[in-house]
């Protein structure tokens, strides 16, 4: 399935309003929600979608090595969240807004560590072309939405967390393992499209 395809199916299914968050919403009551956004791009390789990831640099204070999308904080000079997933695209992978057609967006995700995140879907133009920020991104990469939709090439992660056992998904790459807020909003993603495997 190639990323018209998926477009098509995209719209055509209602938004998904549930979304799965890591830990007893209790935990989040305690703290302010910081507002952040993150851009899910979608590109064609041979005819087929994927979904370009970056590992971030071990250096950075937050989630260093983590496989995630691009995005990041909303900013005062963002206009809206919409703005934010597409200037944290730019910044740390140079691409431009208009390289990419946004097609809509799913549902928020509340993290842990206190930020509500709005993902976005975008379908990047077929030139398209990359360039990582090394002071943010240590590596970008491709994954095939096939490969994402499979249930069979995910595998559960027991971990415990305020005194409970929580069980996330997680995905092996060859950058390392996909899992937490990013791995729920690309199955959210997989899920709304229901894709027949």
């Amino acid at each position: 399935m190639n990323s018209k395809q998926l477009m098509a199916r995209f719209q055509l299914t209602a938004p998904a309003n549930e979304y799965i968050q890591p830990a007893d919403k209790r935990h989040f009551k305690q703290r302010p929600q910081r507002a952040s956004a993150v851009m899910l791009p979608l590109i064609d390789v041979d005819n087929s979608a994927h979904i370009l990831l970056c590992k971030r640099p071990m250096f950075l204070n937050h989630h260093p090595g983590e496989i995630c999308l691009p995005g990041g904080k909303h900013e005062l000079s963002d206009a809206n969240l919409r703005h934010t997933a597409l200037r944290e695209l730019s910044e740390e992978l140079n691409i431009a807004p208009s390289n990419v057609t946004v097609i809509g967006q799913l549902g928020d995700y509340s993290t842990l560590t206190g930020f509500a995140i709005t993902p976005f879907v975008g379908v990047l133009a077929p030139d398209t072309h990359w360039h990582a920020d090394q002071n943010e991104v240590a590596a970008s990469f491709l994954l095939p939405v096939s490969a994402l939709a499979d249930v069979k090439n995910w595998q559960p992660l027991p971990f415990h967390r305020f005194g409970k056992t929580i069980t996330l998904q997680g995905f092996s790459t060859p950058y390392g393992l996909l899992w937490g807020a990013t791995a729920s909003i690309i199955k959210n993603f997989t899920k709304q499209l229901a894709i027949p495997v």
